[in-house]
């Protein structure tokens, strides 16, 4: 319904369109023709006024008015019926007494304006109703009287040209009209068709086929940029679907492991435990698995927060190197039982001052810290290094850990990704950490990558701008 209405639209300003350039053209075509018609007629008209001398000679000479001569002077001029000398008291002495159209008596304004100021041309209209094109052009004068030749032509040959123009428009400009309203109306029918395949494409696209792409043509022109967007942005909702899918499925999943644990062990001690020691044990376990659910809690919290651009980041000037002197300690102390030893290492030659939440990016590192930890073999090693790089403050934490294989590079900064499934629950994580890494940084402006070489170790580099978010 839209698209056949904006069709109709668009062939109706089409013959809108056309409407306004026929008037126009029209208009302007029927002035020119007839002020052409009508300077060609003053232009014959006006010939006369260049041989009005010819004329005057034979009537001074002669004792009596020669209107044969007159007759003859007429006709070299295509006058025909419409000519007269006639002196300033109106007597006609030469003339076509009985002609079919009648020319006009002059007033006396008439004689006074030729004779002060030369031949006059206008327009004239004689009781009979034919309109003429009219010249007055004074002879001299002759015994005590002024002699005028008064010429005239039919102004029937500029309006019947001018009335054929005017019928031809108003019978060819209608038709004009409804053949472009139908070709109109067939060429954006034609148009409009991507745009109809388009509608009806996406009237059946669902969150469960986002991965249907509409038809895409080699046109290059706006409906195909039109299709190239809609696809970019199926591709992108069904992304956000997979996402909330695998994220929906993981996070249950993480749930519900320690909601099972906490029913199997609330329910075998209420079969089978006896004594307090017992149920404090089955207490204590419901704790940490409580603690656990928490964890998962606030951390997906936190992330969902980061997506939805809620960054509650509390950016003030804060100094890096000390940052990293006290997060040095804390890795030595997280490694002290499995004889771990960790080292920093300051490639600056001044202290590093950054604009940024220093509690966030403690939490960042700390993540990355425990992490190192925790696949790092005993008597291994961590070292945490500070640098500038381009403007950024670059920290890098390298341990010397089982590494990470190439395939799971791409997907550890996913939620829940483990590259070590059996690890699952043994070191308590909650499987969000480096996704909780990544958004830090980005919300700080930042970045982060990841270099690993299997058996031997994992590098990942933090950059963060040193004016802050931007």
């Amino acid at each position: 319904m839209l698209s056949a209405s904006f069709r109709l639209r668009l062939s109706l300003w089409n013959v809108l369109i056309l409407s306004l350039v026929l008037i126009a053209g029209g208009g302007i075509l029927h002035a020119g023709l007839s002020r052409s018609l009508l300077r060609q007629l003053d232009k014959e008209l006006l010939q006369i006024v260049l041989e009005q001398e010819v004329l005057r000679k034979n009537l001074q000479a002669e004792e009596e008015i020669d209107c044969v001569f007159v007759g003859s002077f007429a006709r070299r001029f295509g006058l025909g019926e419409l000519y007269q000398v006639v002196d300033d008291q109106g007597f006609q002495y030469c003339g076509v007494e009985h002609g079919q159209v009648a020319l006009p008596p002059l007033e006396a304004w008439v004689f006074e304006a030729v004779r002060s100021e030369g031949p006059l041309l206008g327009r004239v209209e004689p009781a009979a109703g034919v309109a003429l094109r009219q010249l007055v052009v004074p002879l001299g004068r002759r015994a005590d009287r002024r002699l005028f030749f008064q010429a005239a032509k039919d102004l029937r040959r500029v309006e019947e040209p001018l009335r054929e123009l005017r019928g031809l428009l108003l019978v060819y400009s209608p038709a004009a009209l409804i053949v472009v309203a139908a070709c109109g109306w067939l060429l954006a029918g034609r148009a409009l068709a991507p745009v109809k395949c388009i509608t009806h494409v996406m009237g059946k696209v669902t969150a469960e086929n986002l991965q249907r792409h509409l038809p895409v043509g080699k046109a290059g022109d706006e409906i195909t940029r039109l299709a190239e967007s809609f696809n970019a942005m199926l591709a992108r909702l069904d992304e956000s679907f997979r996402k909330i899918r695998q994220f929906s499925g993981d996070a249950s999943h993480e749930l519900r492991t320690p909601l099972t644990i906490l029913r199997g062990e609330t329910e075998v001690a209420l079969r089978w435990a006896k004594r307090p020691v017992e149920f404090r044990k089955t207490l204590e376990s419901s704790m940490e698995e409580i603690d656990r659910m928490g964890r998962i809690i606030e951390d997906l919290l936190t992330l969902a927060k980061s997506e939805a651009g809620v960054r509650s980041l509390v950016i003030k000037p804060f100094s890096l190197s000390d940052l990293l002197q006290g997060l040095y300690l804390q890795a030595n102390a997280l490694g002290e039982a499995k004889k771990i030893t960790a080292s920093l290492k300051l490639e600056v030659s001044e202290e590093i001052r950054l604009m940024g939440d220093e509690l966030r990016l403690r939490q960042l590192f700390l993540n990355l810290i425990a992490n190192a930890v925790s696949y790092t073999p005993p008597g291994g090693c961590i070292e945490i290094s500070l640098a500038m790089q381009d403007g950024e403050a670059r920290v890098s934490v390298r341990d010397t850990g089982i590494g990470i294989a190439e395939k799971h590079l791409p997907h550890i900064f996913d939620r829940f990704y483990r590259v070590d499934k059996a690890r699952n629950r043994e070191d308590g994580g909650t499987g969000l950490g480096l996704a909780i890494v990544k958004s830090l940084a980005e919300a700080h402006g930042g970045r982060v990558e990841v270099s690993s070489v299997l058996g031997e170790g994992t590098e990942f580099r933090v950059f963060l701008p040193a004016q802050g978010p931007g």
